[in-house]
């Protein structure tokens, strides 16, 4: 077997390795909503999976399941009354996602506020911490001690103009179809949210959920960057909307039809730098059918000199790109 073919099978391994890792945060996910007493978990997870950029997520060589199924996994650790084998794994996600922390962090939250929580959440978060140290002590030594390792490029810009890019992207995560769905899903969500201090899932997932929005309002740059936000949500709505089906089925279809079909409402003045843009209507292809046909157009961008190459290819689903 030439150098070729086995570069090749270490991309197919490590794109199989997110798909494990997606399969294993899915079946968390099911297994936090069972110990949670919600109904139609099969239907909550579906929301999960049917979002086209999870999918995408899914069968490329990224880190973003892996940082879901650890975190999703300490949750479920630590709703099993194992503080220290959940902060082991919480300290995994944040190995694999610096940004998981503030998951963590929401984590960590939702078990102090239970009754008798206290001792469990201090000890997830000094595993936790003790973990994500060990994970990042190889990026510390070679940064020489210092925190030049962890340091980004991201560009920020005025007030409203992150918030604007954070708005369109919020709604080109879910789609227009869905956006819809989500907004008749508003009062039952924040009806769940009184039960704050009587429901664990409700803390973890609201506080998730803000969490994750926050940060992506920082840091409105990859559509994968809200896939945290996407498992809170379906969480959540999962309590929300458990006497009303329909509604998750609605989402479910919703975003079915986005990875298929799109329907662009907002034009920037510059695809991925706006600092304004305009309304318009302008069907086309979904997010999934345009990153299949990518990767079918260029299958070996992955082993090109040129890393824009490989960029190009990665990010010609995401909204607006060139």
């Amino acid at each position: 077997m030439g150098v070729r073919d086995a570069n090749r099978g270490t991309l197919v391994a490590t794109n199989l390795g997110s798909l494990a890792a997606a399969v294993l945060a899915v079946g968390a996910l099911v297994a936090l909503l069972r110990r949670s007493g919600v109904p139609r978990r099969g239907l909550v997870a579906a929301v999960v999976v049917a979002n086209p950029w999870f999918v995408i997520a899914a069968t490329s060589t990224v880190d973003f399941c892996w940082a879901l199924a650890f975190l999703l996994l300490a949750a479920v650790a630590v709703r099993d009354g194992r503080p220290v084998v959940g902060g082991a794994l919480a300290g995994l996600a944040i190995g694999a996602r610096a940004s998981t922390m503030v998951l963590v962090a929401a984590l960590v939250l939702a078990e102090a506020l239970e009754d008798g929580g206290r001792r469990r959440a201090a000890v997830v978060a000094a595993v936790a911490t003790a973990v994500s140290a060990l994970v990042y002590l190889p990026s510390l030594l070679a940064a020489e001690g210092s925190l030049a390792f962890a340091q980004n490029d991201v560009p920020t810009s005025t007030f409203l103009v992150q918030a604007g890019r954070f708005a369109a992207k919020d709604l080109y995560f879910f789609g227009p179809f869905a956006a819809v769905v989500l907004i008749l899903a508003v009062p039952p969500a924040l009806s769940a949210l009184r039960r704050w201090r009587t429901d664990w899932l409700v803390r973890f997932s609201a506080a998730g959920l803000l969490a994750s929005q926050l940060l992506f309002l920082r840091f409105p740059w990859k559509m994968g960057h809200l896939l945290p936000t996407l498992v809170c949500l379906a969480l959540l709505l999962g309590v929300a909307l458990r006497d009303r089906a329909q509604l998750l089925v609605a989402l479910v279809v919703a975003q079915l039809v986005y990875a298929a079909v799109n329907v662009q409402l907002i034009r920037p003045d510059t695809p991925n730098a706006a600092t304004g843009g305009q309304l318009t209507f302008d069907p086309g292809w979904g997010a999934l059918v345009i990153d299949t046909r990518c990767r079918a157009d260029d299958p070996d961008a992955w082993q090109a000199e040129r890393r824009e190459r490989l960029d190009a290819v990665w990010n010609c689903a995401k909204p607006w790109a060139q």
